[in-house]
């Protein structure tokens, strides 16, 4: 059994256990790609006998007391109703339905300010439309946080918080803490990997010793386009026994995209279409690649698929926005770019894919407003 890094690979089965662990932990919070991440990791290990699988999460006092309230708001806070979730979750006093309460409050913010960037998607001023929730939230979680009365899954959600206030540096603090509390959650990995803008900041970070940090440096060297490291990192995670895993597969594709070694980008992600042919993630990578290959029929092919599997996905406008700019209608793929953003105007590709159809129609003052979107996202977008 290969060892990636100095992480202890060696007995998947005690991982697998944990991943389907976090998992279930993460669904309860309403925290579904955190849930679905693990899942993914978990399903490319071998299957656990009866006896193996890990036990329901031991339930406290205060579990029981606030169970009625935490089912009928998980129930509303599934079907995106948070306003609602959070009002049957006042009061509450265990950490699991405190967390939901304040998640949705969260998500309640974030709803409204992304309905409120939508009816406006002309140029935005950074800051022009707040999470109005956030301040408060800050206040509550800081004093929960002073009290150490904060588990794992708070202390992420406190980070995120700060993260959307522009205090990175307190952020990071909470994120780093987090991973300490809770090694196994990859949301508060993946958020750090948001927050650090060079090799120097990561040789500062005290973190845990655990095999999820060697995901979190493969991710991060990734983000800072130190793509040979990256790839060692993957090839040793796939040698430890995740060869399945089609979010390392995913992760090897978009590393080859980022050197621009296209052939392997492309190959690898015919391979992951095979292995998972309705996945819509990475999948506008995947037309950036067709496109600059000029290669028609392939992007008209994946476009009328994803079109079929879910058309009202920010990937999939972007893959119709590009097989549009392919074919040179710039005005329709500007559209479709358009469409994305209004579902998720925090999407950096199409930011950036927007800004390139705007500089075709010869709008510069557009493009540079859209590159600034880009930027504003994530700052390490060399592409903006």
């Amino acid at each position: 059994m290969a060892v990636a890094g100095h992480a202890d690979f060696s007995d998947l089965r005690h991982i697998k256990r944990q991943l389907l662990s976090v998992a279930e932990r993460s669904r309860e919070r309403g925290l579904q790609h955190s849930g679905k991440w693990a899942s993914e990791l978990a399903f490319a290990l071998e299957p656990l006998l009866l006896s193996e699988l890990p036990p329901p999460p031991a339930l406290t006092e205060e579990d029981a007391r606030d169970l009625d309230a935490y089912t009928l708001a998980k129930s509303y806070f599934d079907l995106k109703e948070y306003d609602r979730a959070a009002y049957f979750l006042r009061g509450c006093k265990s950490q699991k339905a405190y967390f939901l309460y304040m998640y949705s409050r969260y998500l309640s913010g974030e709803k409204k300010k992304d309905d409120e960037t939508v009816d406006s998607l002309g140029p935005l001023e950074k800051g022009q439309v707040k999470n109005e929730a956030l301040r408060e939230l800050r206040v509550e979680l800081s004093k929960k946080h002073k009290a150490q009365e904060l588990d794992g899954f708070g202390l992420y959600l406190y980070g995120v918080v700060l993260r959307k206030l522009d205090l990175a540096k307190e952020a990071i603090d909470v994120f780093v803490e987090a991973t300490h509390v809770l090694p196994l959650h990859w949301g508060a990995w993946l958020e750090l990997c948001n927050l650090i803008t060079d090799k120097e900041m990561l040789k500062f970070l005290s973190l845990p010793d655990t095999w999820m940090k060697e995901f979190f440096l493969a991710h991060i060297y990734t983000e800072l386009q130190l793509i040979e490291e990256a790839l060692q990192k993957y090839q040793s995670l796939i040698d430890a026994g995740f060869s399945k895993s089609t979010y390392i597969i995913s992760q090897i594709a978009v590393a080859y995209h980022n050197i621009r070694d296209i052939d392997k980008a492309l190959s690898i992600f015919n391979e992951l279409r095979k292995q998972d042919p309705y996945r819509i993630e990475n999948m506008d990578t995947f037309s950036n690649l067709l496109y600059v290959r000029s290669m028609k029929p392939e992007l008209s092919y994946l476009a009328h698929n994803l079109c079929e599997i879910d058309k009202y996905r920010v990937e999939t406008c972007c893959v119709i926005g590009n097989y549009y700019s392919l074919r040179s209608q710039h005005e329709k793929a500007a559209l479709y770019f358009q469409r994305a953003l209004k579902l998720n105007p925090r999407y950096l590709g199409a930011w950036t894919l927007m800004g390139h159809e705007y500089m075709e129609m010869k709008n510069t003052s557009a493009a540079i407003q859209a590159y600034r979107h880009a930027i504003e996202v994530n700052k390490r977008d060399y592409r903006a």
